[in-house]
């Protein structure tokens, strides 16, 4: 009896069997349990591991079968197949285990900064190309010291062929090792800008401003000069030239400029705009503009409003904007463009008496102390706290009136429209303005100055109660949301 027993237990099929029984359902156990473990605190990883127990374990099991209990040999095809298939398996597991612990740049990942794609591609071919030679040698018998020969022989006619592949290959290795930029940067290369969305072995991708996708070989890159609007810091500075007539004082013009400057959303402060007199043209002064924005994606869109703005700038205090080719003026026309001027200006202030309780007869009175403004789209006219002291009747347009708590809550007090008009706080002693007023759209006001409203209001009781009652009225509504 012990013989047969010894006898039973030194045959391959009792002994393979007895493995395949017991080690097999224990290592399902483990996989099981580690696999439960991870799912709590590492579920990335339990991929590769359910890969392991429902397919290598498997398999491997499969193998030991048809080797030790059905007698196949390692060297018939349906064998080499079969470990072929599993070692393709094992390689791609523990591909996925490696980018999961080092190269995922997460929380649980060992190298928390995200590597390259670049850098992952090669070293995924790389451990690919070792799971065949693997393969090929131990399965399927093949000699590697022949095969490296072979490839060294063949190696010159594969680099002439792939000259223009390699070639961005290494320039792709030397770009992500110099770190000139990153995915998400917005680069110029080639006269093309936009956002880098992918880099890979071969080329990078751009999107572009008008939503287009190019994509630039990296050996292109490598030969040519590469623009980072990105780095070293996002803050970017515009340049921008504009000609104004030689009839203006240089010094206003700056002034003027850097008043546009603080009031266009998207300029910063710090740096500090800069407005330098540039060069003398034909017809012109050419002043340069510099000023800072936060994000160069936002340059568009900002030089638009900056320049929209100063057209209504030069309209509201009469800044010539000479036209790009020669204008011969004579006395007879310059005065009259001034008529015309005035004309405009005195069809205005006949539109008075409609809006505000003020004497036809009074009205050209007005005509040295008043001017025709016109303010653009969301410009502030008067901030809070101003002591400007002019008196602004709204001639077309919109605007709103608002103010600011202590708290920097903004409340919307009313919104003015034709005939409505607003400044007048500002006019008595000395007062400082208690609201900001905006354009809800192009504006154009008549602005009277302040020492032309003291006298009109001294001489006329009706505008001066009218312009007290209506500050009651705006100061009430202000009281009131405050206390909202």
């Amino acid at each position: 009896m012990d013989f047969f027993n010894q006898e039973i237990f030194q045959n391959n099929w009792f002994r393979y069997g007895f493995l395949l029984i017991v080690f097999i359902p224990l290592l399902v156990i483990i996989f099981n349990e580690l696999i439960y473990t991870l799912q709590r605190k590492h579920e990335e990883l339990t991929p590769p591991i359910k890969t392991f127990k429902n397919y290598i374990l498997p398999l491997i099991a499969l193998s030991i079968v048809l080797t030790q209990v059905l007698d196949f040999t390692r060297t018939s095809t349906v064998m080499k197949i079969l470990e072929t298939f599993i070692w393709i398996l094992v390689v791609n597991a523990i591909l996925a285990i490696i980018n999961t612990l080092f190269f995922s740049g997460k929380k649980n990942s060992v190298v928390q900064t995200k590597i390259p794609q670049l850098f992952l591609d090669i070293f995924r071919v790389v451990m690919v190309l070792l799971g065949i030679a693997i393969a090929l040698s131990v399965v399927w018998g093949f000699d590697l010291g022949s095969m490296v020969t072979a490839l060294g022989l063949g190696s010159f006619v594969i680099g002439l062929a792939l000259q223009d592949t390699l070639g961005n290959l290494f320039s792709g290795i030397a770009l992500v090792y110099e770190r000139p930029f990153k995915e998400g940067d917005i680069i110029c290369v080639e006269d093309y800008t936009g956002r880098v969305i992918e880099m890979n072995w071969r080329a990078i991708r751009l999107e572009t401003r008008e939503k287009e996708m190019i994509v630039i070989p990296h050996l292109v890159i490598g030969q040519g000069t590469i623009k980072n609007y990105s780095m070293p810091t996002k803050i970017h500075i515009m340049k921008k030239e504009i000609g104004f007539g030689y009839d203006i004082p240089p010094n206003k013009i700056k002034e003027t400029l850097m008043k546009t400057c603080y009031d266009t959303p998207g300029i910063l402060s710090d740096p500090e705009p800069e407005v330098k007199t540039n060069d003398y043209g034909e017809n012109k002064i050419i002043y340069e503009i510099e000023f800072a924005i936060a994000d160069f994606k936002d340059h568009e869109d900002i030089m638009d409003d900056f320049m929209s703005r100063v057209w209504y700038t030069a309209k509201r205090y009469q800044l010539t904007m000479p036209l790009p080719q020669r204008v011969i003026r004579n006395v007879h026309e310059t005065t009259s463009t001034r008529d015309i001027n005035r004309q405009k200006l005195e069809s205005s202030l006949q539109q008075l008496p409609k809006m505000l309780p003020i004497e036809k007869s009074r009205i050209m009175d007005l005509a040295d102390g008043a001017i025709e403004q016109f303010f653009g789209k969301d410009e502030i006219i008067i901030h809070q706290g101003d002591s400007t002291g002019y008196l602004y009747v709204i001639l077309e347009g919109e605007a709103s009136v608002s103010t600011k708590n202590k708290e920097g809550k903004e409340f919307v007090i009313s919104q003015l429209q034709k005939g409505d008009f607003f400044g007048e706080i500002a006019l008595f002693s000395s007062r400082t303005s208690a609201f900001t007023v905006q354009a809800l759209q192009d504006l154009k006001v008549l602005t009277i100055f302040p020492d032309e409203v003291l006298e009109l209001v001294e001489k006329n009781p009706k505008l001066a109660f009218y312009l007290d009652e209506m500050m009651d009225i705006r100061r009430s509504k202000m009281e009131a949301l405050k206390r909202v």
